[in-house]
């Protein structure tokens, strides 16, 4: 079994109690991307598109079994991540890019927790396999948040289709990139743009056939220890 790393706490990598979690962190991030529906609703679905990401990463922190200082300071970080959300939707368009920037650190918190935990994890179950899942979804949301970021701070807009876009938008395209579907009905204009999503294609494609297929063939089996010299 791999060593835990220094985020989780080895004292409890021998229990069960913190593995279902994924499946519950999957959900949640699902949730997040029906609220997103509604951003075109009220410019206030923001802060609560924000909170359930804040809340999905405790949840996915906690599964991964991060030692209580750091899960400390990771609350800490995501409850001030909501109240900068409400500051910034307070202050009008000109601070629109702090959503985007906001669920963009947050999801950078949890893939190393996610990646400690699977590694020192022995024998590969369900658990398991939502955790991969979490983490392919989070990288969707992270491409998400750049993509909308370049809109936001940059000269022109990030689409080269003119009509205004909603944080929808900019999931969707990372999404239906990251699965390499490629409808074609949103494309980046820049070079920054293009090149990111040729990133995210090639990253998404790797990650379904190397990771999460090799998890779902080997599903129950126990993995080899590694040896002390190896």
């Amino acid at each position: 079994m791999s060593a835990p790393g220094p985020f989780v706490a080895p004292e409890i990598l021998g229990t069960d109690v913190h593995r279902d979690r994924y499946g519950v962190g999957l959900l949640l991030i699902l949730v997040t991307i029906i609220s997103l529906s509604l951003s075109g609703v009220s410019r206030w679905t923001a802060p609560v598109v924000v909170a359930i990401m804040a809340v999905t990463v405790l949840v996915l922190l906690r599964a991964s079994a991060v030692r209580p200082q750091r899960m400390r300071w990771a609350t800490i970080g995501a409850i001030a991540a909501v109240l900068l959300s409400v500051a910034a939707t307070a202050g009008g368009d000109q601070l629109d890019w702090v959503n985007p920037a906001l669920t963009a650190a947050l999801v950078l918190v949890v893939p190393v927790a996610i990646v400690g935990r699977l590694r020192a994890q022995e024998r590969i179950d369900t658990g398991m396999v939502y955790g991969a899942l979490c983490l392919y979804l989070l990288a969707g949301f992270f491409f998400a948040s750049i993509y909308s970021l370049i809109d936001r701070l940059g000269s022109e807009p990030f689409f080269v289709q003119a009509d205004a876009h909603d944080p929808v938008d900019f999931v969707y395209f990372s999404f239906i990139t990251l699965a390499t579907v490629g409808y074609g009905d949103l494309t980046a204009r820049g070079d920054l743009g293009r090149m990111l999503a040729v990133t995210e294609t090639m990253l998404g494609q790797l990650y379904l056939v190397a990771v999460v297929a090799t998890l779902v063939a080997n599903l129950g089996e126990t993995r080899r220890r590694r040896s002390d010299g190896g």
